[in-house]
């Protein structure tokens, strides 16, 4: 991701050639004194520089309110999880973190393993502050870098979703393979893809006592958004399928992957499965739009338990923070 101080470096170099080109069209072909090419040009360069500086500036106040902090209380182990590899030799891993509470009795107590999967533009650090609070009610939280994010950037593309279920799979598998922790609850808590990701990937197994999905879609060919030049750039640029073929809509729509097997377990089962999840949206996400979750919850026809509706947030549900918390603890408790 390109830094900060890189971003207002390119946009001086711009402006200051803009700058410049006024300063020479007033001075050679218009023969204005040297102080009202001064003026016009410090204006441009001010006109150009002064609504991305305004930008930069609120968006930070909006998005980094919480300072980033290391509690010293908290044990962060840093992880390789491996995963299959049916055409390379090379083994090939997703980076990951491990974080526990020192206090073992709390650990005993809750016995449970949360696996957290992070958004498209996220790494597995985004949601430290959603996380950390439930390390300290102790929660063993994993959380791992999508592939093409964060540590996992080079084992592929972040707009493959499918593998990135795959990846899923793989994290459960490990977590079951390991000793320490084979006999944990195993829950999932999954942002806007990485809800798809849970959701698609962790519906039907019974392993994964809870599912927390927040601002998922229903159906992906019908919602991938079209119509946001900013996302649509943006996934342009990563390769994001935005019209994709029967067989890949179907295993990236949780709402027809609910319909399917709807039709093919027992009352009873169906109950059970749908009692493990539960769905949290904002009205105002203008992202994945607030149908996708009444879609989800028609389809489910999930109890008012079992959903959480926000009224503001938007898609990344900033301000947020603590109302997920609470009713992250509230629903993981019972």
């Amino acid at each position: 991701m390109i830094s900060k101080t890189f971003k207002r470096a390119i946009l001086i170099y711009i402006d200051l050639i803009i700058s410049m080109l006024i300063w020479n069209i007033n001075q050679n072909i218009f023969g204005n004194p040297l102080n009202i090419c001064l003026i016009l040009s410090v204006t441009t360069f001010l006109i150009i520089y002064a609504p991305f500086e305004i930008y930069w500036n609120f968006r930070d106040f909006w998005f980094d309110r919480w300072t980033k902090f290391y509690p010293s209380d908290l044990i962060i182990s840093k992880l390789k999880i491996p995963i299959r590899n049916n055409f390379k030799k090379k083994n090939r891993y997703l980076s990951a973190l491990l974080i526990f509470p020192q206090d073992k009795e709390l650990i005993q107590s809750k016995n449970s393993i949360i696996i957290i999967c992070h958004g498209f533009s996220d790494s597995k650090e985004t949601l430290q502050n959603y996380y950390y609070p439930l390390v300290y009610h102790g929660h063993i939280i994993l959380a791992y870098d999508a592939r093409g994010t964060g540590g996992s950037k080079k084992l592929g593309r972040r707009s493959q979703f499918l593998k990135r279920i795959e990846d899923y799979r793989n994290v459960i598998d490990w977590i079951k393979s390991n000793k320490d922790f084979r006999n944990k609850r195993i829950s999932s808590i999954g942002f806007s893809i990485g809800a798809i990701t849970v959701l698609s990937g962790g519906f039907q197994d019974k392993i994964i006592e809870k599912i927390i999905a927040i601002s998922a879609m229903s159906i992906y060919k019908k919602n991938i958004p079209r119509y946001n030049p900013l996302v649509i750039f943006n996934y342009l640029l990563k390769r994001v399928k935005l019209f994709p073929n029967d067989e890949y809509n179907r295993k990236l729509s949780p709402y027809l992957i609910f319909k399917d097997l709807r039709s093919k377990i027992d009352e009873k089962e169906w109950k059970e499965l749908i009692s493990r999840i539960m769905l949290i949206h904002a009205k105002n996400d203008h992202i994945i739009k607030f149908t996708n979750f009444d879609e989800n919850c028609a389809i489910l026809n999930l109890s008012e338990y079992n959903k959480v509706v926000l009224e503001k947030g938007g898609h990344t549900h900033k301000k947020n923070e603590l109302i997920l918390v609470g009713c992250t603890l509230d629903f993981l408790d019972r």
